[in-house]
């Protein structure tokens, strides 16, 4: 069972970084929500609720005082890579709500 306490009711950034553009990185404030067994990150402004796996929620880190402006004041973040999707989607994607701009 996944530790959750500590990130109850926490702010928590998700840095989302592009990997088709240099330096092309963009920061969003949320919160790490359970549902059931189930985690997620949600950002209410955006309305996004990105599922969170084993692998990412082993990666949420604790936001050191010297990036926490740069972060948004967040409590903890994350940070995710992301790229074009394939011309085909399998499976493994699931829609986020997630746009880049």
């Amino acid at each position: 069972m996944i530790e959750y306490d500590f990130l109850k009711d926490k702010k928590v950034a998700l840095l989302v970084w592009n990997t088709e553009k240099e330096n092309d990185v963009h920061v969003y404030l949320g919160e790490i929500i359970k549902k059931e067994d189930d985690f997620y990150f949600v950002n209410a402004q955006e309305k996004w609720n990105f599922y969170l796996d084993l692998d990412k929620l082993e990666r949420i880190k604790k936001v050191e005082d010297d990036v926490k402006e740069i972060l948004l004041n967040a409590d903890f973040g994350l940070s995710v890579s992301i790229a074009s999707l394939p011309d085909k989607l399998g499976e493994d994607f699931v829609p986020t709500g997630m746009k880049w701009h």
